[in-house]
């Protein structure tokens, strides 16, 4: 046998075996769980009208997306469930809102080292730089946190009462789950949708209630999910036991409301001390700008300047300790 014809098996052997190779990996994809969930669909829905038909698919490639976008960031560590915590507090626009705010004020902290008002000594610059950039951060990180617990402990209650109907009306708990994500909008209803569907995806109840409660982190709905589970594993009556669930967080929540209401003196009074220096400032600003631009250039000036604003930021977190009260 001739090198050319040596040459030819060869290479037919190889594209046999590459063959042999793809076959076997689409066999094993077809295997997959998700892949087998999506086959069984399409055979179960066959028979359905095509609107029917679409929606179950479309929710199950939706939840076939969140399921894998969140498994990515769980492989990313500490880094991942921040970006999943900040995902469930504010959508998808939490990552490019803080990463705006830093860099708004990094910018604007270089045009006032830039244009002399602030010192530019090297530690006011990586104060000024790294530090009040990361503080500006966190404090829009905690204000969206702050709104979402707001929002969501103020749709839970009635929540928990539609899963009450549901359950008194014989639908199962993970039907009611996705009721109530279909139901609600942001920020319950994207919470709840993402539960009703991993248990589409034929999650376990646990799994899916205990990696809610960690991306929401709120006493209130781990009380909700530990009524389903012990509900689940010791049986009982679970219309009833969400019923008190119910009452019982209307109550704190009202207890809550009401702790705001009686500090709001101090608040507004903290709001009003901490405006003061602005206003005066502005004002002396607009009337005689030669005697303030000495704060602005001196040195001495601006190391007063930086020591009010520590000193004020000081006042203002104390002011907002003292006049939180923990219900």
């Amino acid at each position: 046998m001739s090198n050319a014809n040596l040459v030819t098996v060869f290479v037919f052997l190889i594209f046999v075996l590459l063959g042999f190779a793809v076959q076997t990996l689409l066999q094993i994809r077809r295997q997959r769980p998700g892949q087998r969930v999506v086959e069984r669909f399409r055979e179960t829905m066959a028979g359905t009208t095509d609107a029917s038909r679409k929606q179950v698919l479309a929710d199950l490639q939706r939840a076939q997306a969140d399921a894998r976008r969140r498994r990515r960031r769980q492989n990313m560590g500490t880094i991942g469930y921040y970006l999943n915590r900040l995902d469930t507090i504010s959508g998808a626009k939490g990552l490019p809102l803080l990463i705006g705010v830093g860099a708004g004020s990094f910018i604007a902290l270089l045009l006032g080292f830039w244009s002399g008002l602030l010192p530019d000594s090297l530690p006011m610059l990586m104060i000024g730089l790294v530090v009040l950039p990361l503080w500006a951060m966190w404090l829009t990180y905690r204000a969206l946190l702050n709104r979402f617990n707001k929002r969501f402990l103020a749709q839970l209650p009635e929540a928990i009462d539609l899963i009450v109907r549901a359950s008194q009306a014989g639908v199962p708990a993970g039907q009611s789950i996705r009721t109530v994500g279909e139901r609600y909008a942001a920020p319950l209803g994207p919470e709840f949708r993402r539960m009703g569907d991993a248990l589409l995806l034929g999650n376990d109840m646990e799994e899916v209630l205990d990696d809610a409660a960690i991306r929401i982190e709120m006493p209130d709905f781990s009380f909700f999910a530990v009524c389903l589970l012990l509900q689940r594993e010791t049986g009982g009556s679970l219309a009833e036991t969400l019923e008190n669930l119910s009452s019982i967080i209307r109550a704190r929540r009202d207890l809550g409301l009401k702790t705001k209401a009686l500090t709001a003196e101090g608040r507004f009074s903290g709001s009003l001390l901490s405006a003061i220096p602005f206003l005066i400032i502005g004002t002396l600003m607009l009337v005689n700008p030669d005697y303030i631009e000495v704060m602005f250039k001196h040195p001495t000036g601006q190391l007063m300047l930086w020591v009010a604003a520590a000193m004020l930021t000081i006042g203002i977190l104390l002011i907002r300790k003292i006049a939180r009260l923990e219900v």
